[in-house]
């Protein structure tokens, strides 16, 4: 499930609907965290594959843990006798593939992959004959520039960027943090069975101030730790498992006051845009401006709007 109702988050939803009716292959691009994985899956759930196999191959590991018996399948000799395993390609046949970390796959798998979805089919060299596939090939990558890269072929990357979906770091789109942490905090106090308590405001401030390196899966981990290390029917920012920062206005002490005016209104301006997802007209009327005075002073503080 796809939590929140950013501008970004619907838009990637309306691609998720439109991409899962065909059966194409698709790229999902975004940082460490961001939920890859998820948007993969609910192309899956809603695709004509929904009710197969969902099968992971993580790429970093082709050809290292994961071997050829793995990915190809092979015949094991056992005190019953010959066994024959079923590789990861054969079960993912008729469900959906994901090929997780693409950017990594080695250049011999890459051809491997490259001919098995142009054609259809793969080699088995356990059985030396051609088994005809019917998956959906959905691949991922943290590289945003892949399509350059001189290790990564650009005839596999033609191929897998049918449809590309670019996935937006967290911090870009702050206004579905609220919705997540209510989100996660009621997942791990059901998980501890802890009565869901009040929010003090400074967590929710601390939430939406951090910089999230980690994206969506780094808040589920700060809200199960959060959950977990405070005292039950107690919420307090000292448990969150990063630095907290300090209201900014207590940087102004010992400042000159046109210096101390200049730091408030950039603060007051800042919080307006991320408030309203970037919307100045929406900001200027909070902040009872005029756009053309918002904007002069957005780039006076190097205020980008599209950092909101």
């Amino acid at each position: 499930m796809l939590i929140g109702q950013s501008p970004h988050l619907q838009r990637i939803k309306k691609m998720i609907r439109e991409i899962a009716k065909v059966d194409d292959p698709a790229l999902i691009i975004g940082e460490v965290g961001v939920g890859k994985e998820l948007i993969a899956h609910e192309i899956h759930r809603r695709s004509r594959y929904k009710n197969r196999q969902f099968v992971v191959i993580n790429c970093t590991a082709v050809g290292d843990t994961i071997t050829e018996g793995d990915l190809f399948g092979e015949k094991i000799e056992s005190s019953q006798g010959i066994e024959r395993k079923l590789g990861l390609l054969e079960q993912a046949r008729k469900g959906t593939l994901y090929l997780q970390n693409v950017d990594e796959l080695e250049a011999s798998f890459q051809q491997h992959f490259l001919n098995m979805i142009r054609e259809k089919k793969f080699f088995k060299p356990s059985e030396d004959k051609f088994i005809e596939v019917d998956f959906r090939v959905i691949a991922s990558t943290t590289d945003e520039k892949i399509a350059k890269r001189e290790s990564f072929r650009k005839d596999l990357y033609a191929v897998l960027s049918a449809f590309v979906v670019k996935v937006p770091s967290l911090k870009e789109r702050r206004q579905d943090i609220p919705l997540l942490f209510s989100h996660f905090l009621q997942l791990f106090c059901e998980e501890f069975d802890h009565e869901l308590p009040p929010v003090p405001a400074d967590i929710f401030e601390s939430l939406i101030e951090y910089e999230w390196v980690g994206n969506v899966l780094e808040m589920r981990n700060a809200v199960r730790n959060l959950v977990l290390m405070s005292p039950e029917g107690t919420l307090s920012v000292e448990f969150l498992p990063f630095e907290v920062k300090k209201h900014p206005f207590e940087s102004l002490l010992g400042k000159d006051l046109p210096d101390a005016i200049s730091e408030v209104e950039r603060y007051l301006i800042k919080k307006a845009l991320q408030r309203f997802a970037g919307n100045q007209t929406k900001a200027a009327h909070a902040l009872n401006v005029s756009e053309a005075a918002l904007r002069y002073k957005m780039k006076k503080y190097g205020l980008s709007k599209k950092a909101f």
